[in-house]
């Protein structure tokens, strides 16, 4: 009997630190855009880099590739690059380049292999080629709205040295895809509730930083034993100084279709590398639904509720917050979406428990060990092709 009273406070305890939670999140989420706006203080339109590193032919990708296309900016410049000679993805990056003449881009093939990231070595060498000083890299799955750049640029003030964005999922084209749709938006809400309370660290889809410094703070070799390079140029910046803040406007992840086994092997990826910073680590799950509705059942009885009304209660009740946050901030809903959040519950947690029993992750075909990588010697290449 007292261990069963034990449970019950432990129970409603972590269910009040989750709703708490999630009702702070929803709060922060939906005031983000005008808090950050508000901080998103540059008014210097300087001239911009825009580096775009391809592998596979994403989902979505002319419509993402065509996006860099169609910035109203006044001066930028567009580099591809790729670690591949030839391959589908460039072939369709000419074709969309070629379809836009009015913007000449360039084709950089980078063959670095001195960093453990697959991309860090396909942006290093459009780095060192590219004519200004402002960067912005964007994977190959995001796709920009027309100001996109603009809004970007506002938020680097002086004091930060990284802007990055947050991605939202768009398009998903089967069940596992929803899956991984849903897991996105629901991170989506946690970074937007950060950046409102002035935390910021780096998300890669799209970055905007200042080559100078990265130059200052080490440059790229600096960064080349973290398999993250996004947190990893986030804590370069930290060290000269400078922040990492999340931009007022969110990107356009294309989803496209995905299988289970897919999702789930890139959730576990990203938890394995998330467990680096263990004490954050171990706190996610009272961010997510599954164990709140796990925690109702327990404190049920200490409010006469019977544990499995309990559990559907809080289940469906945070479903009902987390979709009417969606509605309200015009992301994508439909029928699919309760049977999405019930599938990505336990796949999530299957992927945060993964994450502790192991820290190797496979990368491009690749395993590495998390900690510490691994050594690439070979040298830095780079040829370049004029569009």
């Amino acid at each position: 009997m007292m261990i069963a009273t034990v449970f019950s406070f432990a129970g409603a305890i972590w269910l009040c630190v989750a709703v708490a939670l999630l009702l702070m999140t929803l709060v922060c989420g939906l005031a983000q855009p005008y808090v950050q706006r508000r901080r998103a203080s540059a008014t210097a339109r300087p001239a911009v880099s825009a580096i775009l590193p391809i592998k596979h032919v994403d989902p979505g990708f002319d419509i993402t590739q065509g996006s860099i296309f169609t910035q109203d900016y006044p001066d930028y410049e567009i580099l591809i690059s790729a670690a591949e000679a030839d391959s589908p993805a460039l072939s369709a990056a000419r074709r969309i380049a070629a379809s836009n003449p009015s913007h000449p881009c360039r084709f950089i093939h980078s063959s670095s292999a001195f960093a453990i990231s697959p991309k860090l070595n396909n942006i290093a060498a459009p780095l060192s080629e590219a004519r200004h000083d402002v960067v912005m890299t964007k994977d190959s799955n995001i796709a920009l709205d027309p100001d996109a750049m603009t809004a970007f640029l506002r938020n680097l003030t002086p004091d930060v040295g990284l802007v990055v964005g947050i991605p939202v999922a768009v398009g998903p084209e089967s069940f596992a895809a929803r899956i991984e749709a849903s897991l996105l938006n629901a991170h989506a809400r946690l970074l937007l509730s950060a950046s409102a309370l002035g935390i910021g660290f780096g998300v890669g889809k799209v970055m905007v930083f200042r080559r100078g410094d990265l130059e200052r703070a080490g440059g790229v070799k600096a960064m080349s034993q973290n398999l993250a390079e996004d947190t990893a140029l986030s804590m370069a910046m930290a060290g000269i100084g400078l922040k990492t803040v999340f931009a007022h406007r969110t990107i356009r992840q294309e989803v496209g279709g995905r299988s289970l086994k897919a999702v789930f092997q890139r959730q576990a990826r990203w938890a394995v590398i998330r467990r680096a910073n263990e004490l954050s680590y171990a706190l996610e799950p009272l961010a997510s639904p599954l164990p709140a509705a796990l925690a109702a059942a327990l404190a049920a009885p200490l409010a006469g509720w019977a544990a499995p009304a309990a559990f559907g209660v809080t289940l469906g009740g945070w479903f009902c917050a987390e979709i009417a946050f969606a509605a309200a901030k015009g992301w994508e809903i439909s029928l699919w979406s309760p049977l999405a959040y019930l599938g990505r519950e336990p796949l999530a947690l299957a992927a945060w428990l993964r994450g502790w029993t192991t820290h190797e992750v496979i990368w491009a075909s690749h395993k590495f060990d998390a900690r510490s990588g691994a050594p690439a010697p070979r040298q830095n290449r780079s040829s370049r092709e004029e569009v």
